[in-house]
């Protein structure tokens, strides 16, 4: 299996202050608090730990994430390698600083995860029902495939690495077995309905809580938490 074929973008950042760094800007961070590394070797490192699954690290992205770390001072240039002019990154102390602040607030806080299936299904109204149920199988089927590729990594890798590669893998190999279950039961109710159109119709949302005396999200989760 190519290592380097991304498995996707199936999850979506989590919602964050705008000065908190990026998600390729934290990979870089904590993989520089390793050891320091050229682009080059960094790149390398990002592949083979599979973080395409969770970040976009193509090259543009990387360089432009250690250019501002580089601005900003949480990242610095020590020398050139053997192989020439290749520029060795290191991570300075308000690096490690900003990434162990940044790994507190992402293990310590809540999980604002979006998928983009649900931004899909969400307008999924505008487009015809036969192409829709379409798109889902389409959809499931190249889960199916990412979820036989992921399982053989995880066979292949398992013994090479420590145990957080392996729960990496199989937080992946779960998640995929969620969304594959979900997106094709999606593709089947959606194909049953006999209806086909907007979640309200053409009623206006006042109309609605009105007739319904369905509350607000934000008032049922308030009362729920009495």
């Amino acid at each position: 299996m190519d290592a380097a074929r991304p498995f996707g973008y199936f999850f979506a950042p989590m919602a964050r202050s705008t000065d908190a760094p990026s998600r390729i800007e934290i990979l870089v961070l904590s993989t520089l608090a390793r050891l320091p590394l050229h682009g080059y070797e960094l790149k390398t490192e990002l592949r083979y730990r599979h973080v395409r699954w969770w970040a976009k690290c193509e090259h543009g992205h990387l360089y432009a994430a250690l250019s501002r770390l580089e601005r900003r001072g949480f990242v610095a240039q020590v020398s050139a390698t053997d192989s020439g002019s290749r520029r060795v990154y290191r991570i300075t102390p308000a690096g490690l600083r900003r990434v162990k602040a940044a790994l507190w607030e992402i293990g310590d806080g809540e999980d604002a995860t979006y998928f983009d299936l649900d931004l899909f299904l969400a307008g999924c109204y505008l487009m015809e029902q036969a192409q829709v149920v379409r798109i889902l199988e389409g959809r499931t089927r190249r889960l199916r495939t990412h979820l036989a590729e992921a399982r053989a990594l995880r066979e292949t890798m398992s013994a090479h690495v420590p145990a957080v590669g392996r729960l990496v893998m199989d937080h992946r190999i779960q998640h995929l077995e969620g969304e594959a279950e979900f997106t094709s039961r999606a593709a089947r109710e959606l194909e049953a309905q006999p209806r086909w159109g907007a979640f309200l119709g053409k009623q206006r949302i006042g109309d609605f809580v009105k007739r319904t005396g369905v509350p607000l999200e934000r008032a049922a989760a308030a009362r729920a938490a009495r």
